[in-house]
């Protein structure tokens, strides 16, 4: 009888198979693009303009807002309180990154990496750090391509043209670069009204009229119609070099290839161009006035080149300029 019974339930529900859950293949770009909310969109451009980032920096750049935002009772609470409220606004934000990071990567536009090659080598023992460290993030193609549109950035300028899987081994220096840019744009510009109207080039190389010399900076920032020409100096390049031997590398020789492309440009824009050497290195002054002189000896006098710490200086520096 209860075989009988079993069967015909089984008749009348019948087993219906799990939904699969989506993959980024199911997306179509449009759907993607529909469903990127307005944070999501920041983040995915940052990181475009970055390169790459750490998750440590994703959560406070990002999904860090105050705890009084998040808990109403924040404001009266005791001091004790306010301090347990706080380490859970820190978990929330965590976890709150984690969810969003999850669902860019299940649609194919964010792809990570926390893998300590070093680390995996060495017998258990003798591991100081685990096998995996913080987590790194990065734009797939998918999401190169996607964020190309939308800011419509010119072919021959897209990043999406590069190997980007070959370059990872370098997100260090891209990184410091990287906190350049974000410096700029949460420190800078947002208070800055009278530069509203300013944006960033990661990858934009130079040339004069005949294209015959050329000069690659590590990035262009340009505010209104003036253009500064990003150099992120590392302290590891000596100022000049043995006049015997051309093809090695100094500040004075990339000053030089520099003078070579705006003097033989009849653009405006690119001759008042402003080159820029930041030196987030510099514990004292040497560096930066070493940079400077070189600059004299290369333009002269009237060099329109500038050096600070950060990108506030050289903001700081326009805008003496400017007055």
């Amino acid at each position: 009888m209860d075989i009988e019974k079993h069967e015909k339930t089984s008749m009348l529900q019948p087993d219906t198979p799990k939904k699969r859950k989506k993959t980024s293949l199911d997306y179509s770009l449009g759907e993607i693009i529909d469903l990127i909310t307005e944070r999501e969109w920041q983040l995915l451009t940052d990181l475009y303009l970055c390169r790459c980032m750490p998750q440590s920096t994703v959560v406070e750049t990002y999904f860090l807002e105050t705890a009084e935002f998040h808990y109403e009772e924040y404001k009266t609470a005791s001091k004790d309180r306010k301090l347990e409220l706080e380490i859970k606004n820190k978990k929330r934000a965590l976890i709150n990154t984690r969810k969003t990071l999850k669902r860019l990567k299940d649609r194919g536009l964010v792809e990570s990496s926390s893998f300590l090659p070093d680390s995996s080598d060495k017998p258990l023992h003798q591991r100081k750090e685990r096998i995996r460290g913080e987590t790194w993030y990065y734009l797939s193609s998918r999401g190169l391509k996607v964020i190309e549109i939308k800011r419509g950035i010119l072919e021959e300028n897209r990043l999406s043209k590069h190997e980007l899987d070959m370059e990872r081994a370098k997100k260090e220096h891209f990184w410091e670069l990287g906190k350049v840019y974000l410096d700029l744009r949460y420190n800078w510009v947002n208070d800055l009204k009278q530069f509203f109207d300013w944006d960033w080039y990661p990858s934009l190389s130079v040339y004069s009229d005949n294209e015959i010399n050329s000069v690659r900076p590590d990035a262009i920032l340009r505010i209104g119609e003036q253009i500064f020409y990003i150099e992120l100096d590392r302290s590891t390049e000596p100022i000049q070099r043995s006049p015997f031997h051309s093809d090695q590398v100094s500040i004075e020789r990339k000053l030089e290839r520099y003078r070579d492309v705006l003097k033989l440009s009849t653009n405006k824009v690119i001759r008042n161009g402003i080159i820029s050497f930041i030196v987030p290195d510099a514990i004292y002054q040497t560096r930066p006035k070493n940079i400077q002189s070189a600059a004299e000896r290369v333009f002269g006098k009237n060099s329109r080149v500038f050096t600070g710490r950060n990108i506030g200086d050289i903001i700081s520096s326009y805008a003496s300029l400017a007055k």
